[in-house]
């Protein structure tokens, strides 16, 4: 199948050609002709998929051929480097074509994005809390935007947006198409999609596993104390760890483990909240360049980073949620690439591992004992995929 079969003109597919994009992914394939078709959707798919392009290829052949100083289109999204992964999308798929896409979101200055908007603009990629911000002080129009697209929604709504995002929306016109994105639908998100959505058409790709499944997952049992000591001998045993990205649990412990790492002769950077958003994008282009092997990153920092060749996620603290969980290992094996995600749990932690197996189907530690079965007739005969190693904390050693 190719892009013209689903409903994209020739120009389109011959432009896509010409950036090597031969063949539609799953998502595309099933989110492209509604799309086209003028229908709301209510989508999942994992991460690396293609679902940008799925939403922004239609929105960029709808808009194209008419010029307006008023934006045509809204891209919500959670954290301002999505918001910029989003826009590179729309320009490098728009070929030049003259689309106006600007992007809004804090940790900047008002000016510039109020010029931009205010000199004329197609689609504005945004934040709900900066635009929202915009909106309040008369910097904002939305009352020609025709589609809206809600992305990583579920995200959006764990970070409290919804407040903001209602508010925008009644900025708009009645009479709009709304394109919604999730990572994983759950029963709040799908009564959030029948607030903004009119009859959507639900799309789910690789259900039957959350996570992506080029992914293997380890997990390591080891106490607080030895977690730092850990890192540093796996990330110095293993020479494939040359791409790490290791999630931690606040901005502070993300900065405690990148000193650890660079005392042990890691190379090592920090993104998190207290870290400017010009000094994030010049520490994101040295590691896509190789710079540096490993970063380290709260949750909110990292979502939505554009960096493709990810070889490891390391799990350093567990996420709160399963959701969270599918988020943080999906920034490996991207695109049908192989990963590796390694988790960090402590004996306290035993909680969170059975949330995140009841979301991905799969159980985290393979050598653990079935619960509840009395007999080996209720044991799972399938082979199992992941890895499972208890590490005690090593004494540490003293300068001679």
């Amino acid at each position: 199948m190719n892009f013209t079969e689903l409903g994209l003109t020739k120009r389109v597919s011959a432009a896509l050609e010409a950036l090597g994009f031969a063949e539609p992914t799953e998502i595309q394939q099933k989110a492209i002709p509604i799309i086209v078709a003028g229908r709301d959707i209510m989508a999942s798919a994992e991460t690396g998929s293609g679902k940008t392009a799925a939403y922004a290829l239609p929105i960029i052949q709808n808009l194209k051929g008419t010029s307006e100083r008023k934006p045509r289109c809204l891209v919500l999204v959670p954290t301002r480097e999505l918001a910029l992964q989003v826009q590179s999308q729309f320009e490098r798929f728009s070929n030049n074509s003259g689309m106006r896409t600007v992007t809004v979101y804090g940790g900047t200055g008002y000016e510039k994005q109020t010029r931009l908007m205010r000199r004329g603009v197609d689609v504005i990629v945004a934040t709900p809390g900066r635009l929202f911000d915009h909106i309040e002080r008369g910097n904002a129009d939305l009352t020609n935007v025709t589609m809206l697209v809600l992305d990583e929604a579920d995200r959006m709504l764990d970070m409290g947006f919804l407040p903001q995002v209602r508010r925008i929306v009644t900025e708009m016109g009645k009479r709009r198409q709304t394109l919604m994105f999730s990572a994983t639908i759950s029963k709040t998100v799908e009564r959030i999609a029948a607030e903004f959505l009119t009859n959507p058409v639900t799309v789910q790709v690789n259900t039957s596993q959350v996570e992506p499944s080029t992914i293997e997952q380890r997990i390591y049992h080891i106490d607080e104390a030895g977690k730092d000591a850990l890192l540093v001998q796996l990330i110095q045993d293993e020479p494939e760890m040359h791409s790490v990205l290791v999630f931690a649990k606040t901005r502070r412990k993300a900065a405690k483990i990148r000193k650890r790492l660079c005392a042990s002769n890691v190379t090592a950077e920090e993104i998190h909240g207290d870290i400017s958003q010009s000094q994030r994008e010049k520490t994101l282009a040295r590691y896509r360049e190789g710079r540096f092997a490993v970063l380290v990153a709260t949750d909110i920092a990292a979502r939505g980073l554009d960096i493709p060749a990810i070889s490891h996620v390391v799990n350093y603290d567990l996420p709160m949620t399963a959701a969270d969980y599918v988020h943080r290992i999906g920034r490996t094996g991207r695109a049908g690439r192989s990963g590796i995600a390694l988790s960090f749990v402590c004996a306290d932690q035993r909680h969170l591992m059975r949330d995140i197996e009841k979301i991905t189907g799969r159980p985290m530690d393979p050598n653990a004992p079935q619960q509840n079965d009395s007999s080996d007739q209720n044991r799972s005969s399938k082979p199992r995929s992941g890895a499972s190693r208890r590490f005690r904390a090593p004494r540490r050693r003293t300068a001679g």
